[in-house]
């Protein structure tokens, strides 16, 4: 999944989950994250002894999708933060395989990502409502990965789109880790 163009210029609908990059409010990107964020702590719960089971090989399990989506949201924090301070600067990359193949999300506890994940959330969100009026036009280049000219405004919706569409990944893994229980 990648960011094909700046979400706050045109309307684009995520083919895999349905999202809609139209172009949204601080308000509402706070509380569909915060719900999603919710959401995400339920499958873990659900998910009990299964949360670190990947269901099948192309699959992630569900704590390394919590794992990645905690990284993203501090990722976009980060970006948010630099295209508030600087002209147009480039976002380091997530390199997001590189992460899971090294074996960076192996030590991760379940209730470990949860409150990071939790922690990342709301420094996110702190970080979005404190930003100055017509700052979320200001722009920058996504990451040396990615190199699309973006707002702080389609950055911010991404990262919801992040939440969203891997808390259907999640859920799907729930759902396919009891399909296959004895």
């Amino acid at each position: 999944m990648s960011l094909v163009s700046d979400p706050a210029s045109e309307v684009q609908t995520c083919a895999q989950c349905g999202f809609s990059w139209a172009t949204l409010s601080r308000a509402e990107i706070a509380a569909r994250m915060s719900s999603s964020v919710e959401s995400f702590v339920g499958v873990f719960e659900k998910s009990g002894p299964n949360v670190g089971r990947r269901p099948s090989e192309e699959r992630w399990s569900i704590l390394e999708y919590g794992g990645h989506v905690r990284d993203v949201i501090l990722s976009v924090r980060e970006r948010i933060i630099l295209a508030s301070i600087l002209d147009a600067p480039v976002g380091t990359p997530i390199y997001r395989d590189e992460r899971i193949d090294i074996g960076f999300y192996a030590p991760d506890a379940a209730s470990d990502v949860l409150v990071e994940l939790q922690v990342a959330t709301y420094l996110y969100l702190k970080t979005v409502a404190a930003l100055p009026e017509k700052f979320e036009e200001r722009k920058f280049i996504y990451s040396t990965r990615t190199p699309l000219e973006v707002t702080i405004s389609g950055a911010m919706s991404n990262a919801l789109h992040e939440c969203l569409h891997h808390l259907g990944d999640v859920n799907e893994n729930l759902r396919l880790l009891d399909s296959s229980a004895p």
